[in-house]
C-alpha cells in the first residue's frame, strides 16, 4: 500500500501518476535483447567531465534524454577529482574553493540536451555565464534518464483503484511513478477540503512499490 509522508496526512486528494512503456510488442518477453534494452531505458545515468573535456549523453533507440539534475563547479578537492591542468603549489590547493557552483548549470543542460537522443558539450566556465569561482578548476556532473518516445500514463486519486493492462505479447514496464500532491493541486484530483494546506509532498517509495507489483507483468 502506498503511503504519503507525514506532510500529506491532512490532504484528502492524493494523486498517483504512473508512466509505463507501450512499445514492447516488438520484443519477445523472454528475449535477451528485450532485457538488455529495458535495462538501458530504465536505469539512471551519471556522466561527468572536467574543464576542457567533452561530456557526452546518449540514449537508446526510441528514447530521448531527460535531464534530472546537473552540477558545475567544485565540491571535491582537485587531487580527488579533475586536477588542474596547470601546476599547483600547496598554497594554490589551500585557496581552492570547495563550495563553488554555477546556478545556471541545470538550465543550460536542459537547453542543450533535453529531448535529444545524443548530446555532446565542451565543458568550460563560459557556457555557464559568470565564473562562480575564478582560479579554481571545475567539473560538470549530469544525472539523466532515457525517456521513451511513446508511453502510457495513468492517474488515480487516493482510494481509487488503478488498473494497468497490456495487450498479448506485451508486458508492463514501469518508467516512473509519483504519489503525492503539489501546491497547485491537480485537475484530475481536485481538493475536496477547501482548507487543506498548500504544500508539496511526495512518497519516496512510489516507484519502488509500483515496480515490484506491476513491472514485467
Amino acid at each position: 500500500m502506498l503511503r504519503p509522508d507525514a506532510r500529506c496526512s491532512r490532504l484528502d486528494a492524493i494523486l498517483l501518476r504512473v508512466m509505463g512503456l507501450v512499445w514492447l510488442g516488438s520484443f519477445a518477453e523472454t528475449s535477451s535483447d528485450f532485457s538488455g534494452y529495458m535495462s538501458r531505458v530504465l536505469k539512471n545515468y551519471t556522466e561527468h567531465a572536467c574543464d576542457g573535456e567533452y561530456i557526452s549523453l546518449r540514449c537508446p533507440h526510441r528514447t530521448t534524454i531527460s535531464i534530472q539534475s546537473s552540477f558545475y563547479g567544485r565540491r571535491a578537492p582537485s587531487h580527488q577529482m579533475c586536477p588542474s591542468r596547470y601546476p599547483q603549489t600547496f598554497k594554490d590547493l589551500e585557496k581552492e574553493d570547495l563550495s563553488c557552483s554555477a546556478i545556471t548549470s541545470l538550465q543550460k543542460m536542459l537547453d542543450e540536451c533535453q529531448d535529444r537522443r545524443n548530446c555532446q558539450l565542451l565543458v568550460n566556465g563560459r557556457i555557464f555565464g559568470t565564473d562562480p569561482c575564478p582560479g579554481t578548476s571545475k567539473y560538470l556532473i549530469v544525472w539523466y534518464k532515457c525517456r521513451p518516445n511513446e508511453y502510457k500514463s495513468k492517474v488515480a486519486c487516493e482510494d481509487d483503484k488503478l488498473r494497468l493492462n497490456c495487450k498479448r505479447s506485451m508486458v508492463i514496464a514501469i518508467y516512473s511513478a509519483i504519489f503525492g500532491r503539489s501546491q497547485e493541486g491537480s485537475l484530475e484530483c481536485p481538493f475536496q477540503n477547501v482548507g487543506a494546506p498548500a504544500i508539496d509532498c511526495q512518497s519516496t517509495l512510489a516507484l519502488q512499490i509500483m515496480t515490484k507489483r506491476c513491472h514485467g507483468k
